[in-house]
């Protein structure tokens, strides 16, 4: 597959800076738990999830800089390959705080030498989760392969092993049309329900986030606290855009 090396936009938009769920709560803005449980998402990995899982960026060294370093976070299972069934799936990331450093993009696959996608992407600017598409990109990922994708600050372009780093591997899973039918049927809310149900890690965290400006935060807040992330489900962040399949 040709690589593709642009500069290219999160087609994440901020919208607006939300407190944490806590404050939500206080001030009646999402349902009382007993409405939230309805409609709140329950992932179910795949029975025998293939290798891979998430990493975390963090500083590392004894690189000094000018500004605080943030934490990175790629939304995605800890001990296993996320699913998705689309070819052009939108994967999320996380970020503690603003990034005042490039920042890249990729995906890569194994044995192949050149990344199958790797573009410079604006550096977030404040913490939030925030998004890629790999469909702007028209890339689209083969069955059967574990894909690696990841988000990186490169802190300097002159020594890439201080670069701050987070990665996720990545499956196209099976298409199940029954499934398929009944999301693309269903409110947003609803598909990531029904997405997290079937194992569709990537495609259940998509709808969640295109959910949030109307069903509020509680289903990716529960995403989130089911693979560990829990400060990217709690922390303040921007709500973003989504085109959901």
């Amino acid at each position: 597959m040709t690589a593709i090396k642009v500069v290219a936009g999160l087609f994440c938009t901020a919208l607006a800076l939300v407190g944490p769920a806590s404050s939500l709560a206080q001030t009646g803005q999402i349902p009382a738990p007993a409405q939230q449980q309805e409609q709140l998402p329950e992932y179910k990995p795949p029975p025998r999830g293939a290798p891979g899982g998430r990493v975390g960026g963090a500083s590392r060294g004894t690189y000094k800089p000018t500004a605080p370093l943030p934490v990175i976070e790629a939304l995605a299972p800890q001990d296993h390959s996320g699913l998705s069934a689309s070819p052009s799936p939108n994967l999320y990331f996380y970020v503690s705080g603003p990034v005042a450093w490039p920042t890249q993009f990729t995906i890569s696959a194994p044995m192949q030498p050149v990344p199958v996608i790797e573009v410079n992407i604006p550096a977030p600017g404040a913490a939030g989760v925030y998004g890629a598409r790999v469909a702007d990109y028209g890339v689209r990922l083969a069955p059967g392969i574990v894909y690696t994708w990841s988000v990186a600050a490169i802190l300097d372009p002159n020594a890439r092993s201080r670069d701050i780093v987070a990665s996720a591997s990545l499956l196209l899973g099976t298409p199940d049309l029954a499934v398929e039918n009944t999301a693309r049927a269903a409110p947003l809310g609803r598909r990531a329900v029904l997405y997290a149900q079937a194992g569709l890690w990537y495609d259940a965290v998509a709808a969640a986030v295109a959910a949030e400006p109307v069903d509020g935060y509680a289903a990716l807040d529960a995403l989130m606290s089911e693979v560990g992330l829990a400060e990217a489900g709690y922390h303040p962040r921007a709500a973003v855009t989504a085109t959901v399949r």
